[in-house]
């Protein structure tokens, strides 16, 4: 049984965090480059995905004690080495997004200050200081726990929302002006099929990714599998929500064509701003940027921390990572380590041209594999439902039938948005190529996670008492 945090975090500090990790706001840029046809499209993913893979962790949550979430659960269903498995690529493919949005926040860090500090970030060295100095904070705050560490993610949710707020309420002025960049009543909202729509379903799909972290939270949550269910309910209602106003909006800012030519969300928030004659307001609103950024890297680096202790538990990886502070009910070795290989990953990031390319291949396994889990989760979701049920666990209406034919689109819209990524840029110039490079990648990723699998097995068996 797993030990309780002795700062359990309350209904609206969960519900904060759940927001602060789920809501990203840059996909946003990426639906609004497909037009209006990207909304009938958000409704899709969130019907098709969004839905199933909510009840889906509502129901596995009640189904298994503890806080091992996805690795937990595939532990009990599918075996040790698939359970392993599982959370062994949902760990993996978050260091290097975690790296790279650790040099995005200090580049919206840089953007946001004075002319001074904006030089001085250009120095590669300081640059790299400023990574690592937020990497530490972040982590030394979440060595003190949850109670400590929500605190990022409060402040991240909050500016999420504000931002998001300015992101409508801007769209909404242009088009009360009658100046909307978007002929919304003119406009085609049939997705009409290409590659780049393609990549964008499986962008789609995987904005709404993130529910299911939530229970490796359960166990410093007060009020427990409860309160986890109501703040799921919640976080499913605000996602669809901000992803078609904020959608709507951007479009209301800036046509397709700019959508696609622009980097992302800054630009159109400061293009808005700027069209309605309050560009002054742009270095604030590029704080209010980095602050919900770094509430979402927080939120993220405290919930897949916990993938390596309930491994280490299980003596998979080493003991010293199933280590909980007493006090602050930290997996301190956990933290310690993850925030040790993002700095790795971030000063490879920056270093020589050869060194940059390793930098890139390893962010390009990450691509792939972070949609590998979902499969995993609903498969494992599809045999649980299948076994007897604990008392008080919860069950969607219709029992068992609904809970298969949830699981099994899910488990469908997985597989198609897992082919999505397959599909190469139409930029790509080497098409073939950068499809065989993401397979490649998440298949040397899975080995080196069946190789430790396979190292912690040869370890007990060499530690067993002979027969």
């Amino acid at each position: 049984m797993a030990t309780p945090s002795p700062r359990p975090l309350k209904f609206w500090d969960l519900a904060l965090y759940a927001v602060a990790m789920t809501l990203a706001l840059r996909w946003i840029a990426a639906a609004a480059a497909a037009g209006p046809a990207a909304l009938p499209l958000w409704v899709l993913a969130m019907v098709g995905f969004m839905g199933p893979l909510v009840i889906a962790t509502a129901e596995l949550v009640g189904r298994f004690e503890g806080d091992g979430g996805l690795y937990a659960w595939g532990r009990e269903t599918l075996g040790p080495f698939f359970g392993f498995l599982s959370g062994w690529i949902y760990w993996t493919c978050n260091i290097p997004y975690f790296s790279g949005m650790l040099v995005f926040i200090v580049n919206v860090i840089g953007l946001a200050s004075p002319a001074p500090v904006q030089t001085a970030l250009k120095d590669p060295l300081i640059f790299l200081l400023a990574c690592i100095s937020l990497s530490v904070g972040v982590a030394g705050l979440h060595l003190l726990g949850l109670g400590a560490g929500k605190w990022l993610s409060n402040f991240g949710a909050a500016a999420g929302a504000t931002l998001l707020a300015i992101l409508v309420l801007t769209g909404v002025a242009l088009a009360a002006k009658g100046a909307s960049a978007t002929p919304f009543a003119h406009a085609s909202y049939i997705p009409h099929f290409s590659a780049d729509i393609a990549i964008l379903w499986g962008t789609m799909v995987f904005a709404f990714g993130g529910p299911e972290a939530l229970a490796f939270l359960r166990n410093d949550v007060e009020g427990g599998l409860n309160q986890v269910l109501k703040v799921l309910a919640v976080v499913a209602f605000i996602l669809t929500a901000a992803y078609l106003a904020g959608t709507s909006a951007m479009l209301a800012i800036l046509s397709p064509e700019q959508a696609t030519r622009l980097s992302g969300l800054p630009e159109a928030l400061m293009t808005g701003l700027g069209r309605l004659g309050l560009g002054y307001l742009a270095p604030s609103v590029l704080v209010i940027l980095a602050l919900s950024l770094i509430g979402g890297y927080s939120s993220w680096f405290g919930v897949a921390a916990r993938l390596p202790f309930v491994a280490g538990v299980d003596h998979v990886l080493p003991s010293a990572f199933a280590y909980r502070s007493p006090k602050t009910g930290a997996p301190s070795v956990s933290i310690i380590v993850q925030s040790t290989a993002i700095i790795s990953l971030v000063l490879l990031s920056q270093s020589g041209s050869g060194l940059k390319a390793a930098y890139d291949w390893l962010v390009s396994m990450s691509v792939l594999s972070y949609t590998l889990p979902f499969a995993f989760l609903f498969m494992i979701y599809l045999v649980a439902i299948e076994r007897p049920a604990i008392a008080g666990a919860w069950s969607p209406p219709g029992g068992r039938t609904t809970s298969r034919l949830i699981g099994w689109v899910g488990l469908a819209v997985a597989l198609s948005a897992i082919i999505c990524t397959l599909v190469p840029s139409p930029d790509e110039a080497d098409k073939v190529g950068a499809t065989l490079k993401l397979v490649g990648a998440s298949i040397i990723l899975i080995a080196v996670g069946a190789g430790f699998y396979g190292l912690a097995q040869l370890r007990a068996r060499s530690s067993s008492p002979s027969d």
